[in-house]
């Protein structure tokens, strides 16, 4: 019986990516979209209220992460830690002032989002370098959709209420799925590893 580590050993250079982080951030993005459909008559208030909780979520689970250490890391920091932190801690600064902005308008909004949007697809798409099979794939898949939605946000940000509310929606459930899948294949590769080993 081969036993599951708890972090996925993904690349070349030892990049680790914790299960229940990319579980959590896949989950937790679901939820978010669906909050934002099952609500699309909601007002800009309940849009900005629901991004500032979610990107203060998101990245103080990636803050966390930061914290945590790969038993074999010997005290060091990888280049995994430093970007979910330094990333963790923009999304605490981006959901902090979504909070703030709410009644700015949707222009604040849409910026917001497409800050938040565009730096996580840059750190997906960091981290997709580093890994290797399948979960490179998708690591490179979210990122780049990430990244596409945050450009389109900033692109186009007088969006309508509806328009803003539907893509966020949208997105964050396309990207959430995403992230979950991406959890379970580093699990999966993470038992293919150890059953090598």
């Amino acid at each position: 019986m081969t036993t599951v580590p708890s972090r996925a050993t993904l690349a070349r250079g030892r990049v680790t990516l914790p299960f229940w982080q990319l579980l959590a951030a896949g989950v937790l993005t679901v939820l978010f979209g669906v909050a934002v459909l099952v609500w699309p008559q909601g007002t800009l208030r309940l849009l900005g209220v629901l991004a500032g909780i979610w990107l203060l979520a998101i990245g103080l689970t990636r803050v966390v992460g930061m914290f945590r250490r790969p038993a074999d890391a010997e005290h060091r920091v990888t280049t995994r830690q430093l970007v979910d932190g330094a990333f963790g801690v923009l999304l605490v600064v981006i959901g902090l002032a979504c909070l703030r902005e709410v009644a700015a308008g949707v222009t604040a909004v849409a910026v917001l989002l497409g800050l938040a949007w565009l730096m996580s697809g840059f750190a997906e798409l960091l981290l997709g370098m580093f890994a290797e099979g399948r979960t490179r794939t998708w690591l490179l898949l979210i990122g780049a959709l990430s990244a596409a939605m945050g450009i389109l946000f900033l692109a186009w940000p007088g969006l309508t209420l509806t328009a803003l509310v539907l893509l966020t929606g949208i997105t964050a459930l396309v990207i959430g799925v995403a992230e979950i899948v991406v959890a379970f294949e580093a699990r999966h590769y993470a038992s293919e590893l150890a059953a090598h080993a």
